[in-house]
């Protein structure tokens, strides 16, 4: 845990690069650490984000984050498992100092701070909704293209959270995207034009 805090505070690591190293690293992921069934030994950013978050380990107990969603009991039998439904942190019962801390309140309140200017600011334009949001897909693994603010451009999701070892790095700019795709709205609209005007000759010649 103090790794995960130490490479996302002090060295600037983002949630998906601190996963891929704990990966390669080959680090039991929070599954395998709890004995669930089919646990991988990949780490997803969405782990690294939950510990990032869970003030649990500043030595806080925190209870009441969530309760069963018990109105749909069909879904329950159906799927074999509950759904659980977020509480609002100002509704948590959260009791200071009740275990020893692992990460100092400061380092996690430092945390909270950047954690907060990242959502504020965009930065890094990660999931940036733009003009192509959800049109645009890699060539090479078929995946989606990310905008990325700092280089107002596309940029495969494979590639942002793998690496290399998933997927070349496929980047192409906004206004070359955008070019590209009006000039085949162009062509389109010329091919069709060019259709119409030969039905409209072959319809003369057939009068």
């Amino acid at each position: 845990m103090r790794l995960i805090y130490r490479l996302y505070l002090h060295e600037g690591w983002g949630w998906q690069k601190i996963a891929n190293y704990l990966t390669d690293k080959k680090i039991p992921s929070p599954r395998m650490l709890i004995g669930a069934k089919n646990a991988g030994t990949m780490w997803h950013e969405t782990a690294v984000k939950i510990i990032l978050q869970n003030r649990h380990y500043t030595g806080d107990l925190v209870q009441g984050r969530s309760s069963v969603d018990r109105s749909n009991k069909l879904f329950h039998q159906e799927k074999g498992y509950k759904l659980r439904q977020q509480i609002d942190e100002s509704k948590w019962y959260v009791v200071e100092n009740a275990h020893p801390s692992i990460i100092s309140r400061e380092e996690f309140d430092s945390v909270q701070g950047r954690m907060a200017f990242k959502a504020r600011t965009g930065f890094g334009g990660r999931g940036k909704k733009s003009l192509f949001a959800h049109l645009a897909y890699c060539a090479h693994c078929g995946k989606g293209m990310n905008y990325k603010n700092d280089r107002e451009g596309y940029v495969c999701v494979t590639y942002q959270k793998r690496g290399r070892k998933g997927c070349p790095s496929h980047f192409i700019r906004h206004d070359e995207l955008k070019e590209s795709v009006l000039a085949d709205l162009r062509q389109l609209s010329e091919n069709a034009l060019d259709r119409d005007s030969l039905v409209e000759k072959a319809a003369q010649k057939g009068k």
